[in-house]
């Protein structure tokens, strides 16, 4: 099945305030889900373990520290590759 998106759509998420509404919408929907009853399911979620072991290199770390890790490595990429360009422009 083929969707066809809208003019209106596609500049909507082409612009800077579809980046800006996301963000807001999922910090809501987070601030929500915390506060209701289903906390401490979203909290144990977080805390689950991930990895493995081989030998002495233990690799198990729960899901928000190789979030936190992944997306602070992409952070830093980014602004490596930003400043690079500045520079040589």
């Amino acid at each position: 099945m083929k969707y066809k998106v809208t003019k209106l759509f596609a500049e909507f998420f082409e612009s800077e305030r579809a980046s800006g509404s996301l963000l807001l919408f999922s910090a809501l929907m987070a601030i929500l889900i915390a506060n209701s009853p289903l906390g401490t399911k979203f909290l144990d979620f977080w805390h689950i373990q991930i990895g493995s072991d081989w030998g002495s290199i233990h690799l198990r770390l729960s899901l928000d520290h190789w979030v936190n890790d992944g997306l602070m490595a992409i952070f830093f990429l980014l602004i490596g590759l930003e400043i690079e360009r500045e520079l040589y422009l």
